[in-house]
């Protein structure tokens, strides 16, 4: 059985999407309801880079994120069943807690490189802002906070400069409008330590429902192929860490040789504590500063974990445990159609078809034709493959 192939692809977006395949190569103030509430008063920003020699042309790329399992447009509609409907065994994820990510933050830096420095939410959560001095172009007024701002709305991310307005340029209606947003919103300044030369970003101080079992980590990879990798994982438990998300950059015209350089720009929950903001920072010394805004749910991260590590089980046969592992990533993210797939799987490996048919009827429900036709080749279904159940499920 190959339980991670469900809809899964690679897919390349010009901002941020959801769903693929994971490819081969987060200062705050805590708020009494443990949401953190980030400032931006008072703090000096770091001062505006220093670029040597001309301004040369400047590539465009495309951001690659890749996610281990479905998610995204595949997700269930509105009114598609879910797990308690269902009648699966319910999970208990324990008492919420603090949410760590090891490996984050780490100090980056500067040089040429121009990070975002400044960041956060719109008041309303809809809207990702990061701005940054990230071109050597000034209005000389009304670009105190930088003269480029990444907006990302979950569904695509729009990259705003200064425009051009005769002889000189100025603070546009879109930029202006991503200022004062950030301004208004939940915000935080990254600042530069004058000796080292680094930005460190700002911590994660919040909680999650997930840390009885989970703790986040990520890392980063060298060049290859002309990206380096951001991976986003973690450990269930004590045991090794899965890393089921992945963030680079697919270099396009006019220079598609260009290699780009990956750090962490920051992590950032939202206002409602229910997501994580991705900032990867890619870097090609003075022709490039590229910024690939990710967001991703809570319960989303933690069903790709559960399942991931489930899946490792599954391949050592150890079917009881991966059983339990797909369980949890099937109520952590009900709208997720493949940890339900794999939890059939474990539970027809079980000899329980009672539960195996809630499980893939759950599945079917999520994402309809293509896991009956996957389920009717799947050897992990062989022991269920005359009942009645199976034949109604996959054939109906």
């Amino acid at each position: 059985m190959n339980v991670r192939s469900i809809a899964g692809l690679i897919l390349l977006c010009a901002a941020s999407c959801k769903s693929n395949e994971q490819p081969s190569p987060a200062s705050s103030e805590q708020h009494a309801s443990g949401t953190p509430v980030m400032s931006a008063s008072g703090v000096a920003r770091s001062p505006a880079p220093t670029h040597s020699g001309p301004v040369k042309p400047r590539p465009s790329a495309d951001a690659v994120i890749t996610y281990a399992t479905p998610g995204g447009d595949d997700v269930a509609s509105e009114t598609a069943l879910n797990a308690a409907r269902m009648g699966l065994p319910k999970v208990d994820f324990g008492a919420p807690g603090p949410l760590v990510i090891k490996g984050y933050p780490q100090p980056t830096d500067t040089g040429m490189r121009d990070l975002a420095t400044w960041v956060g939410y719109s008041k309303d959560g809809k809207q990702v802002i990061a701005c940054g001095t990230m071109s050597p172009l000034s209005a000389g007024k009304g670009d105190e906070n930088g003269n480029t701002c990444f907006v990302s709305t979950g569904k695509e991310t729009k990259e705003l400069h200064l425009t051009e307005s005769g002889d000189h340029f100025v603070v546009g209606p879109e930029l202006g409008a991503a200022i004062t947003s950030l301004k208004e919103g939940v915000s935080v300044d990254l600042t530069r330590n004058t000796k080292t030369g680094t930005i460190t970003p700002p911590a994660v101080v919040t909680t999650w429902p997930y840390a009885h079992d989970l703790e986040l980590e990520v890392t980063t990879l060298p060049v290859t192929e002309g990206s380096g990798f951001l991976k986003v994982g973690g450990h269930y438990a004590k045991e090794e860490p899965v890393f089921s998300l992945s963030l680079s950059r697919k270099p396009k015209s006019p220079m598609p040789g260009v290699m780009f350089d990956a750090v962490w720009n920051a992590i950032i929950p939202n206002p409602a504590n229910d997501e994580l903001a991705l900032l990867g920072h890619f870097y090609c010394m003075e022709w490039c500063n590229e910024l690939t805004i990710t967001r991703v749910r809570y319960d989303e991260i933690a069903s790709l974990l559960y399942n991931d590590t489930g899946f490792r089980h599954h391949q050592k046969k150890d079917y009881a445990g991966s059983r339990d592992l797909f369980l949890k990533a099937t109520w952590a993210n009900p709208r997720a159609p493949l940890p339900p797939y794999n939890l059939a799987c474990a539970y027809a490996l079980l000899g329980d078809g009672t539960n195996a048919e809630k499980a893939l009827k759950l599945a079917i429900a999520l994402a309809g034709d293509k896991v009956k036709a996957r389920a009717k080749k799947d050897t992990d279904f062989k022991s269920v493959l005359s009942a009645s159940w199976f034949k109604a499920l996959t054939e109906g």
